[in-house]
């Protein structure tokens, strides 16, 4: 019997909630491990580098392993890293322990998509990713929201205990009955990176991507510090509620093919997504504490609407090259996330939120430049 597809999916969920627990925390931790904007973004950054190497690298490590052993087991281990992270006090064993999280994530994801992917048709395929997407969303919602509250309320170190505990009953579920399937891990040569580049513009694609996703993860690495500065008083549980706005990311995610039949197309779809993006990035210079609040509905919304149909458009391709290509969509979407975090922290510790944000609005604006770019292969 083919384990359901919700339970799938609510693993997704607690995956993306430990990755991005420290952001809404970015002010407690700066004052608790004593260190600076730059040493924060780091603890979220060094989570996604494996998850941007992974698709290229991992399938030598994984390819003969069957998918069930490798999910419960790197389930465990993620459970052990996050009642580590509840006992530690100090910065460098933290951000240690965050990179090790980092390692594990890729392999739970990789057997999460072997499953949601056996046996789906592209048609079946395109729903399914939608549904994936959203997980993300929820994921990454639920961990910037539960974390803010739990730590207001109690102390950070309480949201991973909680979280070890979701981890752990998740890896030991009756998965008895669940079939026996390979991870289904691609092992790309250089010769089939460059071909895959080529096929439709894709290097375009992967490239607006990439500013894509280094915009939309440096912004809310930064929000949480920039809320504490328009207002001192503020606590994690209300910077943790300014993510509210990923609800409208999971609106556009689930509707994004019929979003697009009605502006006309992806390609037109994906450069409006991607403007309204930038424009709400600017949009979040005047504004105090609310406006942030209410920016941030039209920040997600446009970057989820923009990031479901381009895992749509690269999942046309066929067979193992599926496969590929789908690698280097997510290779270039969260090797983008990881200098988005990591590089405008130094603009940040030395001029502060504007300069930062005008430097993710030019980024931005290569992204829209690719999107064009795309059009004209």
């Amino acid at each position: 019997m083919k384990q359901p597809a919700n339970l799938l999916l609510l693993i997704t969920v607690l995956v993306f909630s430990v990755m991005y627990v420290p952001q809404p925390l970015a002010p407690v931790l700066t004052q608790t491990l004593g260190v600076d904007a730059v040493a924060v973004g780091l603890l979220v950054s060094i989570t996604l580098i494996p998850l941007g190497i992974a698709p290229l690298t991992y399938g030598v490590f994984l390819r003969r392993l069957p998918a069930l052993m490798v999910l419960r087991w790197a389930l465990v281990a993620l459970s052990l890293s996050c009642i580590a992270l509840g006992l530690i006090q100090s910065y460098t064993p933290f951000l240690v322990l965050r990179g090790i999280q980092g390692l594990i994530m890729p392999a739970i994801l990789t057997a999460l998509m072997a499953y949601l992917a056996a046996g789906q048709t592209p048609e079946q395929l395109k729903h399914t990713m939608a549904r994936y997407v959203s997980a993300t969303i929820v994921g990454g919602l639920s961990g910037r929201l539960v974390s803010g509250s739990v730590a207001e309320l109690f102390d950070y170190h309480a949201v991973y205990w909680g979280l070890s505990v979701c981890l752990m009953a998740a890896a030991w579920i009756p998965w008895g009955r669940a079939p026996a399937q390979p991870m289904n891990a691609v092992i790309p040569s250089w010769a089939g990176v460059k071909r895959d580049w080529s096929i439709e513009g894709n290097l375009w694609r992967f490239l607006s991507v990439s500013c894509l996703f280094a915009v939309f993860a440096g912004f809310l690495n930064f929000l949480p510090l920039r809320l504490a500065e328009l207002d001192p008083s503020i606590g994690p549980a209300l910077i943790g509620f300014v993510y509210l706005g990923y609800l409208g990311g999971i609106a556009t995610s689930l509707n994004a093919r019929r979003i697009a039949q009605w502006m006309g197309g992806a390609n037109r779809t994906l450069k409006v997504a991607m403007g309204v993006m930038v424009l709400s990035v600017v949009g979040s210079l005047p504004v105090g504490v609310w406006g942030m609040f209410a920016m941030m509905w039209v920040f997600c919304l446009s970057m989820f609407l923009f990031h479901t149909l381009a895992v749509a458009e690269v999942n046309q391709a066929e067979g193992e090259l599926r496969g590929v290509v789908n690698g280097l969509y997510v290779a270039h979407y969260y090797g983008g996330g990881v200098l988005g975090i990591w590089l405008p922290g130094y603009v940040y510790d030395a001029a502060g939120w504007v300069p930062t944000i005008w430097v993710l609005i030019a980024v931005g604006v290569v992204g829209f430049a690719c999107l064009f770019k795309l059009q004209g292969r």
